[in-house]
This record gives structure tokens, C-alpha cells and sequence, in this order.
């Protein structure tokens, strides 16, 4: 046995918060700079808004399996740290109090990327207001019995996040090419069908899937996930990705996160989210408004747009089955079968690479691109021979049953607003 076999020691590790970069109704994510001695590294240091001594348990479980998970497809955990919380400055207390369980909020690509840059060339940014530019993470036995502030720390992925994608899209009047999307469908199945030996996520979202400068994509905040083998009923994550059985309380495991996966695929697809929900709506009322919309019957995304392949969109829905029983059991069999039967069915299909040259030519406006990025994307080459790299909803590609399905989803959103 080695002689350092029973040697522990005390880490020198301090962490500077430099900027938030988002939000939401478990805390606030920060962008952080780690330092040891003399050796820096960015980070995530995400809040987790105060708990009770149950909570606190069952959150340290989760986040040591998240922190054991090893996969190119998932974003690393490395465990928790924590803060007095008297040790905060007065006005974060305030805030992190405040925090209201609908809040989002999250820092745009562009100005992610001129922050990077700007540490790189060893400039520092302005830092957050409401958070002392470095604070020394307690790595002592808490001595304090009052509060304690909880950070999730984990691996910064420089790069895209699959909501504003998506968003970009809409609003620049596109859709996502349909191969790109699948391709990062695929591959949060291949994270998903590893992390579930071990827990089930129950918050599959855009937001919470990034993809780095290399075009990988990978899942991330495993802020409320349970272990696999641990009975689960309840509401947890986004009403507007939940499955069926978390809105009606039943009991939850890996086929509601194939749901999810199914919804957050439908929406490339389409440009329609099946279960939006007003956002002025509470949690528990736009539960209420999920299961009217639950109702109806879904409609295959092959019937909504023209141009979907029939294949894909009857393992979409297969995913959206409503009953558990019916649907996909395993989330590999899932990736297998859209990698056979529709990604890579004539021997080519997208890469990584295929999806950073896609990204890149798209920030650009479609305006600046090369033949090697092109030649990434020949998989995206229409019977004309030339590739075809924006997918605009024109006339013509939704169906009657796509256009009506678009309009009683805006009218249904419109109906619900809030009375000026």
C-alpha cells in the first residue's frame, strides 16, 4: 500500500464570481475563475436557492452520482461547495430571498463571447454588483447553525445553448435544418441512455443542453434529478417539457425523460411547442393548462411540415406516447433507431463538425462560409444536388393541419394573457 494511502489534506482553492449568466427558479448561475495556487480555471458556480434539511440531503445524494457521471455528452459536475451565508454581501442576500420560481434569465452568446475574450487578453471584467469579487469558499466543518448558501459546481462549456438556438431561429423566420436537429437528439439520447444506470434527469430543455466550439453537444443541470432506483412522484422541472405522468403526479423514471426529449424534438422540428404555457400563469395553474392541451390528440410532425421524413417522425412519436407502457422503454433504443433508420440510413449523415460549420454559417447570417464548411454538410443536399441550408417555413411547407395547429396556439396564448 502506497504511504500516502491515508493522507488527507484541505484544498487552497478560491473562487472569484465574475459575471452572472443566467437564471431560474432554483438560483443563479455565475461564471467563475477558480484559483489554486497560481493555477486559474473557469467555472460554473450555480446557487441553489435555500432548502430544508430533507431537501439538503437528498440534494447531496443527487449530486454525487451527477458528480461520478463521466460521458462527452454530459457537462461535469464537480460536487458542492458552500457559503455562510452571512459572509454574502447584503445585497445578494436580498436577492437570492427574492428569487421568484419563475424567473429566467440568460447571458446572450455574443455577449458570452466578448466577456471570454476579454479575460483571455487579460482584461478584467466589471464584476456583479451584488457579489464581493472573490469570496473564499469555507472548507472548514460548518461551525455556523445558521443558512448556508449551496453552489453546484461544474465545467464551463464555452459555446451555444440549444435555447437561444432555437429562439435565433424563430425569430429570424427559420427552422432548424432537420438533420441538425435529430443529429443533437441523438446525442442526448447517447448522454441520457448512460446517466440513466444511475438517475433520471426530469428536466430535459433547450436550455439545459449546450454544445461547445467543437460541436458537442451536452446535457447539463442535474439540479433536480433522482437516483434511478428511487421511487419518485410529483411535479419537477418545466411544465411546458414535463411528461404526462409528472403533471398527474404519478410515478416518474427514464421514460419521462424520453417523453421530454420527445416534446423538446417535436419543437425542433415543427417550430411548435406542444404544452407551451402562458408565461403570467403560476406553476400550479399552468399545470392546469398543460393537462387541457394534454387533451388533444398529437399530431405527427410529418403531418405538420412537408418536408419531415416519415421515419423520424414516427419515432418522435413513439417517444410521445402518452401512456409509459407504450412508449420507447429505453433511451439507447431510441438514439439507435433515429441513427439507423433515419441520420445515417444512406451510410452519411451529420458530425460534430457538421454542426459547429452549420452554427458558425448561421451567426453569420448565411453570409460567410467556406468550402470546407460546406462540405461538411453534403448530407444537407436536396435531388437538385445543392445543399440546402436554410429550412424557411415558406408556404407551402406546413400542411392545413400545421397552419391550423399554429393558429389555435397563438390564439390560446393571446386568450391567456394578462388583462392590461
Amino acid at each position: 500500500m502506497s504511504s500516502l494511502a491515508e493522507l488527507t489534506f484541505k484544498s487552497a482553492a478560491t473562487f472569484s464570481f465574475i459575471e452572472e449568466i443566467g437564471r431560474g427558479g432554483m438560483g443563479i448561475v455565475y461564471l467563475a475563475e477558480k484559483h489554486c495556487e497560481g493555477v486559474s480555471d473557469l467555472v460554473v458556480l450555480k446557487t441553489i436557492r435555500f432548502m430544508t434539511d430533507r431537501q439538503l440531503n437528498r440534494l447531496k445524494r443527487e449530486a454525487n452520482i451527477a458528480a461520478a457521471l463521466r460521458h462527452e455528452n454530459i457537462v461535469r459536475s464537480y460536487g458542492m461547495e458552500s457559503i455562510p451565508f452571512e459572509k454574502l454581501p447584503p445585497a445578494f442576500q436580498e436577492e437570492i430571498s427574492n428569487l421568484k420560481k419563475e424567473s429566467s434569465r440568460r447571458l446572450s452568446r455574443s455577449k458570452s463571447v466578448e466577456l471570454i475574450s476579454s479575460i483571455r487578453m487579460g482584461r478584467t471584467p466589471p464584476f456583479v454588483e451584488s457579489v464581493d469579487a472573490q469570496v473564499l469558499i469555507d472548507q472548514e466543518p460548518a461551525r455556523n447553525e445558521g443558512k448556508r448558501l449551496y453552489l453546484m459546481l461544474m465545467d464551463y462549456i464555452e459555446g451555444w445553448d440549444l435555447r437561444e438556438i432555437l429562439t435565433k431561429h424563430i425569430k429570424s423566420g427559420l427552422l432548424l435544418p432537420i438533420p441538425i436537429g435529430a443529429f443533437i437528439i441523438s446525442r442526448i439520447c447517447r448522454a441520457l441512455e448512460y446517466a440513466h444506470q444511475f438517475l433520471v434527469h426530469r428536466d430535459i430543455s433547450p436550455e439545459n443542453i449546450l454544445i461547445n466550439t467543437l460541436g458537442v453537444a451536452k446535457l447539463t443541470d442535474f439540479g433536480i434529478a433522482v437516483a434511478a432506483d428511487q421511487e419518485v412522484y410529483g411535479m419537477a422541472g418545466k411544465v411546458q417539457y414535463m411528461a404526462p405522468e409528472q403533471i398527474h403526479r404519478d410515478s416518474v423514471d427514464n421514460r419521462s425523460d424520453i417523453f421530454s426529449l420527445g416534446l423538446l424534438a417535436y419543437h425542433l422540428l415543427t417550430g411548435i411547442s406542444l404544452f407551451l404555457c402562458p408565461r403570467h400563469l403560476n406553476f400550479k395553474e399552468q399545470a392546469a393548462y398543460y393537462r387541457e392541451l394534454v387533451e388533444e390528440p398529437i399530431i405527427p410532425p410529418h403531418e405538420i411540415c412537408r418536408d419531415i421524413p416519415e421515419t423520424y417522425s414516427h419515432i418522435i412519436m413513439k417517444m410521445l406516447e402518452l401512456d409509459p407502457e407504450v412508449r420507447y422503454q429505453d433511451i439507447g433504443q431510441t438514439g439507435s433507431d433515429i441513427e439507423k433508420k433515419y441520420l445515417y440510413a444512406k451510410g452519411f449523415g451529420p458530425t460534430n463538425n457538421s454542426l459547429v460549420a452549420y452554427l458558425k454559417i448561421f451567426e453569420s447570417d448565411f453570409q460567410d462560409y467556406t468550402r470546407q464548411d460546406l462540405a461538411q454538410l453534403t448530407f444537407m443536399a436536396g435531388n437538385d444536388k445543392k445543399i440546402h441550408i436554410r429550412r424557411k417555413p415558406i408556404r407551402g411547407l406546413y400542411t392545413d393541419k400545421g397552419r391550423s395547429l399554429l393558429k389555435r396556439r397563438r390564439e390560446m396564448q393571446k386568450e391567456n394573457q394578462p388583462a392590461e
